[in-house]
């Protein structure tokens, strides 16, 4: 009988055991919702209809500060309203008593000439515009020119209309530093009345002679530019 009843204690303790392992299977295992579950859920949470949907406000955007952005420089607006872009740019109540008026399209041997030269003189080199309507290659194109040396030089269009240039090089000399009309002209680009100048692909110093010749009461200006050119 004892066998027999310890033989009862293990079978039933067996039970036990297989029971809680298939508790614990089942426990482990996810229940994986079925038609019916999803159909409770549907009919507890039903989807809006077309004017519900409507209906909802629209969530406010997300508040964002930024912080201020310093205000920028249009660069291309500057050198069409004729700013000074030089390295060596004079004041703007300084005098400028000669201009050449170039081109970058003009022969590279004679724009390297003139570059030289106006470093030397003091002369400011003028442009009508931007080369290929780019800030970007006029500044490259410039700064390739100009290299290590002090040239002042402008974007003037309006200068190209008032001292009536139709070709390059023009120069330019003033011979009244009270009559240099203001920066902008406006629709009315009023030629000075006080000037000479002279075109042809010449050196700054052989226009410099013809302008005196034109005008000898141009001597007292064009004196210290030749002297400053020749180094004496």
């Amino acid at each position: 009988m004892p066998a027999r009843t310890e033989r009862r204690a293990i079978a039933a303790a067996a039970c036990v055991l297989v029971l809680l392992a298939s508790a614990l299977a089942h426990a482990q295992t996810p229940r994986w919702p079925d038609a019916a579950d999803i159909e409770r859920a549907r009919k507890a949470h039903p989807f809006p209809t077309p004017d519900r949907l409507g209906a909802q406000p629209a969530p406010p955007p997300p508040s964002v500060t930024l912080p201020a952005a310093p205000p920028s420089t249009d660069i291309e607006a500057l050198a069409r309203a004729g700013a000074r872009l030089g390295q060596a740019a004079a004041p703007a109540s300084a005098p400028v008593p000669l201009r050449v008026f170039i081109t970058l399209e003009m022969p590279r041997a004679s724009l390297q000439l003139l570059t030289n030269q106006a470093a030397r003189s003091g002369a400011v080199l003028v442009l009508r515009g931007l080369k290929a309507n780019s800030m970007r290659e006029t500044l490259a194109s410039v700064s390739d020119l100009i290299g290590e040396r002090q040239v002042a030089w402008v974007i003037d269009p309006e200068a190209f209309a008032r001292y009536h240039v139709e070709r390059a090089p023009t120069f330019v000399l003033s011979l009244d530093d009270r009559a240099e009309p203001g920066a902008s002209c406006g629709s009315d680009c009023r030629t000075p009345a006080t000037f000479v100048s002279v075109s042809g692909d010449v050196s700054l110093d052989h226009a410099l002679e013809t302008l005196a010749r034109q005008r000898p009461d141009a001597g007292a200006v064009v004196a210290p530019m030749l002297k400053r050119l020749r180094g004496s």
